[in-house]
């Protein structure tokens, strides 16, 4: 029997995880994988670069009205070959989105699903700045392989990102799970001095610094994957390397250990001090010094 992976990706909203996610999933259809990619969005906009003008419907919705779903009925198959599957959102207030990935991880395993479809991944769109109970569900019940946290260069997406690295650690720690950095629009914020300082000091994987590509901007405009609007672009291939990198991922020899709620405030002040320096002209970009 085919062993499915299942991949998270986590972040703080707005830094454009759903995009690169979509992307990535592209990028491993496109290099002959079956994948699944799941979305727990309120907007349902997870999948929507590799779905186009096709509608979804919600699966966890419908599972909280019905009680009980066949659960292939809400997958849906992109022209890029990646399976979409939207779980919906919740009455505000109400419940957790992210437990839901537990009831539907189950679902596609107890009602067969992954073995119809032959999955090879299943790509976890996971939305959400605060890692609460249900966000750590899927780690410290193993449903999860790999973890990839992603960031830009802000600090309040940092220490989103540091939050959720504390969180996964702490539910997997009689497991080690391969968790690795992902950066986003690292040259818009350029702080990758501070980033690389703070992955080592963490003895956190850096899989890679993503720089703004325009053709990734037109192409989510356009409602499409890169892949499909520019297929010959250095971005389409920058998301091939970045797939091929992820699925190659291991976990780390040392477990990673975030920051401490003081030495974020630390981090906090360098990181000011280093963002006048830049704006002022006092250092370039990439000089690492006095981080």
């Amino acid at each position: 029997m085919k062993s499915t992976k299942r991949i998270c990706f986590l972040g703080k909203g707005g830094i454009g995880k759903s995009v690169i996610t979509a992307n990535i999933s592209a990028a491993l259809a496109k290099q002959g994988y079956k994948v699944l990619q799941v979305g727990n969005d309120i907007s349902l906009s997870s999948t929507l670069l590799l779905r186009g003008q096709v509608e979804v419907t919600p699966a966890l919705e419908e599972y909280r009205k019905k009680y009980t779903i066949k659960i292939e009925e809400y997958i849906i198959k992109s022209p890029a070959g990646v399976y979409c599957l939207e779980l919906g959102s919740l009455e505000p207030g109400v419940g957790c989105m992210a437990r839901g990935i537990h009831i539907i991880d189950e679902m596609l395993e107890s009602q067969g699903a992954i073995e119809n479809l032959g999955l090879d991944y299943i790509l976890y769109d996971i939305s959400g700045d605060i890692p609460c109970t249900g966000f750590i569900l899927p780690m410290r019940d193993g449903v999860m392989q790999k973890c990839i946290v992603m960031t830009n260069s802000s600090f309040p997406a940092l220490v989103t990102a540091n939050s959720m690295i504390a969180g996964i650690v702490r539910a997997s720690k009689h497991k080690i799970l391969p968790i690795g950095l992902l950066v986003n629009f690292a040259d818009v914020y350029p702080a990758r001095p501070q980033l690389t300082a703070y992955a080592e000091a963490i003895h956190l994987e850096e899989i890679a610094y993503l720089d703004y590509f325009q053709k990734i901007e037109h192409s989510e405009l356009a409602g499409k994957t890169v892949l499909a609007a520019y297929p010959d672009s250095a971005a389409t291939e920058m998301m091939m390397m970045l797939a091929k990198k992820i699925i190659e991922m291991k976990a780390a020899y040392n477990v990673p250990k975030p920051l401490e709620r003081k030495e974020l405030l630390k981090w906090l002040s360098q990181w000011k001090q280093r963002s006048l320096a830049q704006k002022s002209g006092i250092i370039g970009i990439g000089d690492s010094s006095n981080i």
